[in-house]
């Protein structure tokens, strides 16, 4: 592995490290949510609301920041940072006077919505969902600040002030339950989203002013915006397709009963552990190399670079599948299972992160693939394989919650990413012709070996210890450390250049 691969492996361990640490404290947040709310129909509605100003926020707003990642790279490289920064203050100037649009359709088609998110719900809770709906709408408008200013963090390579978000909101949320709990009930998390966004955007704002000179501009003098946005429409229907996954999945969670959704919630919450800590540092930090690697025309680089990483990652995230598969219900236990949060919602969580942890490898791959795409510019392409993700997983979205439930849903989740990285790998061979998924075989069935120890390390631990903590803990530390061992032994390059570095710095504080 390159000098420079190697750079982005220390970085991502570094922003990574930082993460985890963040990722800690929602830990805490979202055990205090747990405690206080529970799994009930009012936590539902908030988190169906929730969920849709969400995926409305990605499917606009972050197709205009993911395009615009590739295009300022580019400008910064070719034509300077004055130049990069007036194509920022373009973006700003299409993406805010949209925001007042959406908003207003928004709060027209509320009733329409609600329905569509819930149609199983009578007049009565349709009314408490559009009314949860109509006080998160706004969230939208302090995302566009949030997505734009760490897609600008990212490409200047500043990682470490986007990844604050975490903590503004956990500690914000954590203080609003705790005093705001009596009065306001569910509506509490509302106003700590708010405090968070207000607190994280002027961060962002006073940071930026080292890449950006705010100001108004002409579009005629930028014209890299129109390739932004030629580049963002492709994206924003793929994004939108997508994002009906999400909907599809709180829509049929409904149907099973009262709770549902929001067991669901909380076990995204827990896939999104794994999925932040691990996948977005490595993809966000990748996505700013290929982009810079594409512009530079060096197609050896970006390939050797895709290829380390995405088998770093399934030596990564094979272990972490197996541990979350058979230790969830001591994960959901340890985090969530006190106060309001009774057993039946821990059967409910676990099962869910059941079906969610099957898909970590195909999250994690999948992300550095369709990367790999828009680092060519290529936004048709992820476009088009959301359309068969999304058909893939409102199938088995509604055929498998027939017959095993939550978990169905969850598991209909992951067929779609793995359905997304296979097409989105195929279309990548018209810019690397050496780019094939047979390479990544040999990879895969290393992982056979040391999966079937862990599995085994993990049932004698059950079988010995009957504490959530013990269990969890011994199995990962034990497990981990064999599985890594096992994988040292087969001679995997990511993983001993992994463990020189890991060495190396406990020497050099020696």
């Amino acid at each position: 592995m390159n000098t420079k691969n190697k750079s982005v492996l220390a970085t991502t361990i570094v922003v990574s490290t930082l993460t985890l640490c963040f990722k800690l404290l929602g830990f805490v947040k979202q055990a205090v949510i747990a405690y206080y709310f529970g799994t009930t129909f009012e936590t539902d509605a908030y988190n169906l609301a929730f969920t849709f100003v969400g995926t409305l926020t990605s499917a606009i707003v972050r197709a205009v920041s993911l395009s615009m990642v590739t295009i300022y790279t580019h400008t910064l490289v070719q034509k300077g940072k004055e130049e990069a920064s007036k194509l920022i203050c373009a973006c700003l100037e299409v993406l805010l006077p949209l925001a007042p649009v959406v908003l207003l359709f928004t709060y027209m088609l509320t009733p329409f919505i609600a329905k569509m998110l819930a149609p199983g719900y009578i007049a009565e809770q349709s009314l408490v969902l559009m009314h949860y709906l109509r006080i998160c709408y706004p969230f939208f408008v302090f995302s566009i600040f949030t997505m734009v200013g760490t897609s600008l963090m990212d490409s200047n390579k500043d990682f470490v002030i986007s990844r604050t978000e975490s903590f503004f909101t956990s500690t914000i949320t954590i203080v609003c339950c705790v005093i705001l709990y009596g009065t306001l009930a569910v509506s509490s998390l509302v106003v700590a989203q708010y405090v968070s966004y207000i607190l994280f955007v002027a961060l962002l704002i006073w940071r930026s002013r080292r890449y950006v000179t705010f100001r108004f501009v002409r579009f005629k003098d930028v014209p890299e915006i129109q390739t932004v946005l030629r580049a963002a429409i492709p994206v924003f229907i793929g994004n939108s397709v997508s994002q009906i996954n999400k909907i599809v999945d709180g829509s049929v969670s409904t149907g099973l009963g009262e709770g549902y959704a929001t067991a669901l919630s909380y076990a995204v919450v827990l896939e999104d552990f794994v999925v932040n800590i691990i996948v977005n540092n490595v993809v966000d930090i990748l996505y700013v190399n290929f982009s810079t690697y594409a512009a530079e025309g060096k197609k050896d680089k970006l390939f050797s670079t895709m290829r380390s990483a995405i088998n770093a990652m399934i030596c990564i995230m094979a272990p972490i599948t197996i541990i979350a598969c058979m230790c969830a219900k001591e994960i959901v236990g340890i985090v969530y299972h006190r106060g309001s949060f009774d057993e039946a919602s821990v059967l409910m969580t676990s099962a869910a992160l059941i079906g969610y942890s099957v898909g970590f490898i195909s999250s994690g791959v999948r992300d550095i693939a369709s990367r790999g795409l828009y680092a060519f510019k290529d936004t048709k392409g992820p476009m088009i394989t959301g359309f068969f993700a999304v058909a893939a997983n409102v199938f088995f979205s509604i055929f498998l919650s027939k017959y095993i439930g939550v978990m169905g849903i969850a598991i209909a989740s992951s067929i779609c990413l793995t359905v997304n990285f296979v097409i989105n790998s195929l279309m990548l061979k018209k810019y690397i012709p050496e780019y094939s998924l047979i390479k990544f075989v040999p990879i895969l069935l290393k992982q056979v070996p040391g999966c079937i120890i862990l599995g085994f390390i993990i049932i004698g631990v059950k079988h010995i210890f009957t504490s959530n903590i013990l269990v969890f803990v011994i199995s990962a530390a034990i497990g981990l450390l064999v599985y890594f061992m096992i994988l040292s032994l087969l001679k995997i390059e990511e993983v001993d250049i992994l463990k020189d570095k890991i060495l190396g710095r406990i020497k050099n504080r020696i």
